[in-house]
């Protein structure tokens, strides 16, 4: 987990690194709230109970891929390396 905090928040970069925890905490609690009950309007509630817990944690990593797709040196890359 520290390691796609310091990829998306930028490789060298304290503030990076402060901004990547925060996203990264965001998405893991909004998505482990709300994923249950966006999936129970698909599937039945013990399914969705287990495929929400899978899924939430599968959001920090979709994130990564965004952002190294999006920038690729990181959020806030540190001083001279972008």
């Amino acid at each position: 987990l520290a390691f796609v905090v310091i990829v998306i928040g930028g490789i060298g970069s304290i503030r990076g690194a402060f901004v990547g925890a925060l996203i990264v905490g965001l998405v893991d609690t909004l998505g482990r709230s709300s994923m249950n009950d966006l999936l129970r309007l698909f599937m039945s509630a013990p399914s969705a109970r287990a495929a929400g817990a899978a899924l939430s944690s599968m959001l920090i990593y979709l994130v990564m891929a965004i952002v190294l797709f999006v920038r690729p040196e990181g959020l806030l890359p540190a001083k001279g390396r972008a």
